[in-house]
Parts: C-alpha cells; sequence; structure tokens
C-alpha cells in the first residue's frame, strides 16, 4: 500500500510539475514573440524600398480578403509566423492604380496557380490589370500550373506563359452538394422543416430531407454557373483572341492535354522555362543579360502606398468631410460580431454612429453576407433604414449578399454588385432536429420529467412538435417572409407581386439582379464610393471604416489559443473539415433563419 501511494504521489507530482513547466515554456515563448517584435520594431520601421527600374511581383495565391484584421505585429516580419491576414481588396486595387503612374514601376510579373479570393475579387482584379496593360506597362504572367481560376486571371495579362512541361487545369464549372438525409436516417435523426410560403427554391435545408436537388434548385443553381462561365468564356476570348466555339469544344473533347496544346490554341504565347522568362523581362526592362532584375512584392508595396496615402491624410488635417465604409462580412447573429461574422448589436451600433456623426456626409456598406438570423437581420435593417433617411447611403456588394444580407441592404439610395455577385435569396426557414432516434432508440437513453403546461417543453430535442406547435411555428415564419417580401418591395419600390415573383428563395446573379430589379447596377466598391460621394456633393473627403476593429493584442491571444482546434482539424481531415465547419454552423443556428444554402467557388 506504502508504495501504492508512492507512486501515486509521484506520478501526481509529476504531472503537476509538467503542467507548470509548460506554462512556464509558453509563458516564455510568448514573452521571446514579444520580445522579438520589440527588438525588431525599430527595424520594422525601415521604408519599403521600390528602385527604379522594377517589376511589381503579384501573387494572386495570396489571400485577398474585404477587410484585414489588425495585427499586433503590423509591419514586423517574425521567422515561424506567417500573417496570413492577407491583403485587403481595396488597398490591393488601389496599390495596382498606383502602380500605373508609379514612374519607377515598369510592369507586373503575375504568378500564382489559384486565385485566392472571392468571386468578385476575382472580376475586380482582373479588370485592374487590364487597366493597367492599357496604360502601356506590360503584364506578364507565368507558372507551371494554372487553375481555372487563375487562368482566368492570367488571360488578362499582356503576355502568358506557361511552363514547359507545366499543366492547365480546364476543365469548366461544377457545382456539387453534399447531402446528408442517409447518414441522419442511420442515426435516427429527424429533421423538422418549415418554409414560407412557396419557397420553393429556399434549398438551405434540403441537404438534411432529401438525397438529391430538387428540380428548383438544379434549375437556380444551373443559371448560376452557366451566367458566371458565359462571362468568363467571353472575357477569356477576347483577351486571348480564341474564338468561344473552339474554346469550348477544346474542354469537352479535352484537347488541352500538354502545355503545347494550351499553346497551339492560343491560351498562351509559349511554354517557356523561368530562365526564359527572366531573359523577356531583362529585355523589357532594357538591361543587360547579367543584370539583377529588381523587383518588389505587392504585400510591400501596399504597404509603401498605404503608408503614403495616410501621409497625405495628415497633410490635409483640416478636411472634416468623411465617407464612412461600414463593413458588413459574414453569417448574421444577435450580439457582437468580429471581422468573420456580423453581430446585430456591432452593426447596429455602427450604422447609428456614422449617421449621428456630423463629419460623416455618406455611408456606404460593403456587404458580403449569404445572411443568417432574421431576427438580426431586421435590428440592422431598421438603422441601415434611418442612416438612408439621414445621408447618402449606397450599398456595395461583395462576393455574396443574399437573404438576410439582401435584406439589410434594401432601403439603400443605391445598390452596386458585382457581375458575379449571388444575391436574392428572398426567403426563410427553419430547421429544428428531432434526436429522438438516436439517443434513445440508438444510444438507449431516456428522459423523464414534469411540467406545468401543455407546451412548457417546446424545442425539447427529445420530441417532435404537435399539431399546434406546428401552425404555431408555420405562423412565425409566413410572417416573416411576408415581413422580407414587404421590405424589399418599400425599398425598391416594387410591387408585392412583382418581389414575391422573384424571392421564394431563390438565389440571383449579380447580372440577372440589375434585369430584375434588384440591384441598381454593376459596379465596384470604389464606384459605390464616388457615388456617395457625388451624392453628398463633396470632393475632398477621408475615408474611415466602421466597426472599430479590435484591440489586436485581445485578437492575437484570441487566434493564439483558438486556432489550435482549427490546426489540428485541418490536419486530422483535410479538405473534409470544411463540412464540419459547416456542420458546426447548423448546431450554432437559432430562430428562423433567412440564409442562403450554398457558397459557390471557382478553383
Amino acid at each position: 500500500m506504502k508504495q501504492f501511494f508512492k507512486y501515486m504521489f509521484a506520478s501526481t507530482l509529476g504531472t503537476i510539475l509538467g503542467f507548470v513547466l509548460i506554462f512556464i515554456l509558453s509563458g516564455m515563448i510568448l514573452a521571446g514573440i514579444i520580445g522579438s517584435a520589440v527588438m525588431m520594431a525599430g527595424k520594422s520601421g525601415k521604408d519599403v524600398k521600390v528602385t527604379e527600374n522594377s517589376i511589381l511581383v503579384v501573387d494572386i495565391s495570396e489571400r485577398l480578403v474585404e477587410r484585414k484584421t489588425r495585427s499586433p505585429f503590423e509591419g514586423i516580419e517574425i521567422e515561424g509566423f506567417d500573417d496570413n491576414r492577407g491583403i485587403a481588396l481595396r488597398e490591393f486595387m488601389a496599390a495596382i492604380e498606383a502602380a500605373q503612374s508609379d514612374e519607377r514601376i515598369k510592369g507586373i510579373y503575375l504568378k500564382g496557380a489559384m486565385f485566392n479570393g472571392s468571386l468578385t475579387a476575382m472580376e475586380e482584379v482582373r479588370s485592374a490589370l487590364i487597366s493597367f496593360k492599357e496604360s502601356g506597362k506590360f503584364v506578364i504572367a507565368y507558372n507551371e500550373i494554372y487553375s481555372q481560376s487563375a487562368y482566368y486571371v492570367a488571360s488578362s495579362a499582356s503576355e502568358a506563359y506557361i511552363f514547359q512541361e507545366g499543366m492547365l487545369e480546364l476543365f469548366g464549372l461544377r457545382s456539387e452538394i453534399a447531402f446528408f438525409k442517409n447518414a441522419m436516417d442511420k442515426l435516427g435523426i429527424e429533421a423538422t422543416i418549415i418554409k414560407g410560403p412557396n419557397n420553393v427554391y429556399k434549398s438551405a435545408i434540403e441537404p438534411f430531407s432529401r438525397e438529391d436537388m430538387s428540380p428548383e434548385n438544379e434549375q437556380q443553381i444551373q443559371r448560376l454557373i452557366d451566367v458566371l462561365w458565359e462571362g468568363m468564356s467571353a472575357r477569356i476570348s477576347e483577351s486571348r483572341n480564341i474564338e468561344l466555339a473552339d474554346l469550348n469544344a477544346s474542354m469537352n473533347e479535352l484537347k488541352i492535354r500538354k502545355s503545347e496544346d494550351a499553346v497551339e490554341l492560343g491560351l498562351f504565347d509559349g511554354a517557356i522555362y523561368y530562365d526564359q522568362l527572366l531573359e523577356n523581362f531583362r529585355s523589357k526592362l532594357e538591361i543587360e543579360a547579367d543584370a539583377d532584375i529588381q523587383s518588389v512584392e505587392m504585400k510591400d508595396y501596399v504597404k509603401v502606398y498605404d503608408k503614403k496615402d495616410k501621409s497625405d491624410e495628415d497633410k490635409s488635417w483640416e478636411l472634416k468631410d468623411e465617407i464612412a465604409i461600414i463593413y458588413a462580412i459574414g453569417g448574421i447573429g444577435s450580439g457582437e460580431g468580429d471581422d468573420e461574422s456580423i453581430g446585430s448589436e456591432t452593426l447596429a451600433k455602427a450604422i447609428r454612429e456614422a449617421r449621428l456623426d456630423e463629419d460623416v456626409k455618406a455611408i456606404v456598406m460593403r456587404v458580403s453576407s449569404p445572411g443568417g438570423s432574421a431576427l438580426a437581420s431586421d435590428v440592422i435593417w431598421r438603422e441601415a433604414k434611418l442612416a438612408a433617411e439621414a445621408k447618402p447611403f449606397v450599398v456595395s456588394f461583395g462576393d455574396v449578399a443574399a437573404s438576410g444580407g439582401y435584406y439589410i441592404s434594401t432601403h439603400a439610395n443605391r445598390i452596386f454588385s458585382g457581375a458575379n455577385t449571388i444575391t436574392g435569396s428572398i426567403g426563410v426557414f427553419g430547421l429544428m432536429p428531432d434526436m429522438r432516434g438516436l439517443i434513445t432508440d440508438k444510444m438507449g437513453i431516456t428522459f423523464d420529467g414534469v411540467k406545468t403546461h401543455d407546451h412548457a417543453d417546446f424545442g425539447s430535442l427529445q420530441r417532435g412538435f404537435d399539431e399546434i406547435e406546428m401552425e404555431m411555428l408555420n405562423e412565425f415564419v409566413t410572417d416573416t417572409y411576408n415581413e422580407f417580401v414587404g421590405r424589399v418591395a418599400e425599398g425598391r419600390n416594387m410591387s408585392i407581386e412583382d418581389v414575391d415573383s422573384l424571392a421564394r428563395g431563390r438565389v440571383w446573379i449579380g447580372s440577372d439582379a440589375v434585369a430584375n430589379g434588384l440591384v441598381d447596377e454593376i459596379g465596384s466598391l470604389n464606384d459605390a464610393i464616388s457615388y456617395a460621394a457625388s451624392m453628398a456633393e463633396i470632393n475632398n473627403y477621408d475615408i474611415i471604416e466602421l466597426p472599430k476593429q479590435k484591440d489586436p493584442w485581445e485578437s492575437f491571444m484570441k487566434e493564439f489559443s483558438g486556432g489550435a482546434k482549427a490546426k489540428v482539424g485541418q490536419w486530422v481531415f483535410g479538405d473534409e473539415y470544411e463540412w464540419i465547419q459547416k456542420a458546426e454552423q447548423v448546431k450554432t443556428m437559432k430562430g428562423i433563419q433567412a440564409r442562403m444554402p450554398y457558397e459557390i467557388k471557382i478553383q
């Protein structure tokens, strides 16, 4: 017995000491990071040097985001810590525009196997590269492997090359949806689903109720990818001077099997090696064959431009006119939000602050959201409506502005959308799981209890819904849908009947949304800002961004502790981790939802 206690206490003491040691080491590591940051702060103050006769290197595989999160290590490079916060789209576009008139920048080297951004960002970047090319400077694209998204952007270049033994993945667009009905049946889980009246296109709940796509969902998704490809192929055809029929035939017949095939079709100007690319650059720059090629990375050039921009702001401190850009990014829920989700409390407060601020002459709300809670959307909508009554209020749609994302935008003075923005989805649904089959039948766990009223256990996962409860739920959903349609009709100056014909949960691509009146015009965030400025009749103004971002150290500590979960999940499940994250999102849904059913990405 003494031996037992001896080993037990020794083991316990060892465990405690181990935890203490880990705690101390973690503190030392964190202190080391902070110390390195402090020591390198002086170095970070150095300007990124852009030399004469330089090439701007644009890697489209680097993340492009709507709004970049703040970092406590801003401008500091620490080995082993990757800055995956990406580049803000607005800063990226401004940098490309600045490079056009920057005499030090002679051209762009475009690289990257896949475009790492939204559909809207992809179009804006491609347009910016064309403008850069039309300014008289060169854009040369080169890579070993091109995905469809990368090639689409690269096709805008003045010269496009592929590695001698490279590969082009050009097969066309497709959309796939995972359905969980059979898995739920095996687990004994049933889903009680309620949709708005005649919401036949509201397909967010189909994965839980069907084994395949409904005819209505198939119709709307087919339309989306058809319009996407029509636009992409037309622009490729124009840029590369290729007949559309030849392009589509080569894809259907799988004729592009080698780099030489792509060159022969006209998709590339040549299949070359990297040293030959360098020779081309030296020729363009008119330098000796063995001379070094001066270049600057886009992520660094953005900082140079950003610093110059802030310097200009300092000189014009006397200007008080401001335009507020309010970012509405992510799913919509109640309470506080963050850089990747919309909280009704946070966003409503930001809109209210901009409305009441006398220095803010106009508001632009950038929406990139598939929707979410109908209740939270209504809270935000009210503040947006009040803002539009007080001063110019313009909305710019990003990659997606659907369902709740469209709801909060209805009363804007004008709505700008990308040609490939996914919008509409005017509809609502409710999803309630019945877990009795899993918990009781499969796991053998039973529940019993007492209650004071007939419906005191309403919403319990251990029973379904009776007739009067289903009647109430249907009434909730119907009222929410009718209110949604009414908001759109009022904001867009349309009849209830016309809105209902466009609604019923159907999603629309940006170009179609302009045609049917849900959107005013195709345009970028910059177009929306310019329009807001013209409405406010101001020429000189500063830009402020809302909601105000959290303290970078607070965000860093949250990522430092919580990021491990995502890292481990990605390591264990690989690409399938995305589906686990979506399941987590379903678990967090509360109340009636105004949410788009899916995401569309071009690989």
